[in-house]
């Protein structure tokens, strides 16, 4: 009877529940939990692009996805192939698109016209300064051939190819960076184009090979 009087006077008017409710506790901890898991996973799902281009630097075109957007419709639209789309992206064409994401359709570099206007005649001088006195003519021969001294022209696929002397941009890329041309519009600079032309005629071992034709090998 003590016993039982003391335990009444803990808990007042109230059963003991203190080893009954801790299953219960425990049972709606773990549930909380995977309630907050869910939650998390769900805001996560729509939170996260389903495409983000693996080099963001160097994507140079963007296209903001929009409803119904597909890669390859989105390929489609911009004239890329789908292979090359997905590559751009790191991803896969089961990759979902989200409304909003941005997708990289292009990694060709931005070529921006040159500022300051020469004449032909400008262009011609600039030509006989750069290249020496026992290379000048083929020089200017070359220029004319390649570009009619229009040292604004860009040609060849996917605009491969710059300026008076038509340097492949892609391919000398490397080392015309070495030497303080980091982006092809400065190709479009008659003197940068003719100084260009000179070191690669000078890399080939004093050779016009880089601009060989069938019918023109000097």
């Amino acid at each position: 009877m003590a016993e039982r009087g003391a335990l009444l006077r803990r808990c007042p008017g109230k059963p003991d529940r203190g080893f009954k409710s801790l299953p219960l506790r425990h049972r709606m901890r773990k549930l909380c939990a995977i309630a907050l898991v869910a939650s998390a996973c769900v805001v996560s799902s729509f939170a996260t692009p389903g495409a983000s281009p693996v080099s963001a630097a160097a994507c140079t075109q963007f296209h903001s996805a929009k409803p119904n957007d597909s890669w390859s419709r989105v390929a489609a639209r911009f004239n890329v192939r789908l292979r090359e789309l997905l590559s751009m992206n790191g991803t896969t064409s089961t990759t979902a698109i989200f409304i909003g994401d941005k997708i990289c359709v292009s990694l060709q570099p931005v070529i921006r016209p040159p500022v300051e206007k020469f004449t032909r005649q400008q262009v011609i001088s600039i030509i006989r300064e750069v290249w020496p006195d026992d290379l000048e003519e083929t020089a200017l021969f070359l220029a004319r051939r390649e570009s009619n001294y229009v040292y604004s022209v860009v040609g060849g696929t996917n605009n491969c190819c710059l300026g008076l002397f038509q340097m492949y941009w892609s391919v000398h890329q490397s080392w015309l960076s070495k030497s303080g041309i980091t982006e092809p519009s400065q190709l479009l600079d008659p003197r940068t184009n003719a100084e260009a032309a000179l070191a690669l005629y000078r890399r080939n071992g004093k050779s016009w090979r880089p601009w060989w034709t069938s019918s023109w090998r000097p």
